[in-house]
């Protein structure tokens, strides 16, 4: 009997514990109202890593929502592991082609290393081996003197990023880019 009270609190712990922690890990939600316009899914060598859905706001701004996924035969299971990075994006469209996306993580380089590292986006070393970002990278380096802003790039065509780091002075500004790949599990 004391055994069979104890299993059913170890049970009842259990549940409990998961239910809230679902409930605190969902803690993102769309806002009512919005309308999902489209859900794009990203390939890496037709292994879906990423999956973006753009739902409009009564307001009429654009939402863009990411997640994480992780492919299994073909089939994609959508698994967020932690609350959905939510990073408002700006179409840079040409016409007659793909376009980019730019995400502008204006001075904040932590924000912009942590979305590198969800996403599995690095830099090439020396030797031509692509390797995880640090926040110590030279990429990451302010430039003295003058206000830094760091924004990512994604095109469209073939999906490659490129990370753009602009200086700005008073009166000109100076551009750093590095290119970006996509690391393997």
């Amino acid at each position: 009997m004391v055994i069979k009270g104890l299993m059913k609190k170890i049970i009842f712990v259990v549940l409990f514990s998961s239910i809230v922690f679902s409930l605190t890990a969902q803690q993102f939600r769309i806002p009512p109202g919005a309308t999902l316009i489209e859900s794009t899914e990203f390939k890496n060598n037709g292994i879906p890593y990423m999956v973006e859905q753009r739902y409009r706001l009564s307001s009429g701004e654009i939402l863009y929502v990411y997640y994480d996924v992780e492919g299994v035969s073909s089939v994609t299971i959508q698994r967020i592991e932690q609350v959905p990075i939510l990073a408002i994006g700006e179409n840079i469209n040409i016409p007659g082609l793909p376009g980019y996306r730019e995400f502008n993580f204006g001075d904040d380089r932590r924000r912009l290393v942590q979305f590198m590292k969800i996403f599995n986006l690095g830099f090439v070393d020396f030797w031509g081996i692509g390797r995880e970002v640090n926040l110590s990278d030279n990429a990451f380096n302010p430039i003295s003197g003058a206000r830094n802003e760091f924004i990512l790039l994604l095109d469209l065509y073939d999906e490659t990023w490129i990370l753009e780091h602009f200086g700005h002075y008073s009166s000109s500004k100076t551009t750093r880019t590095t290119q970006v790949v996509r690391l393997s599990r």
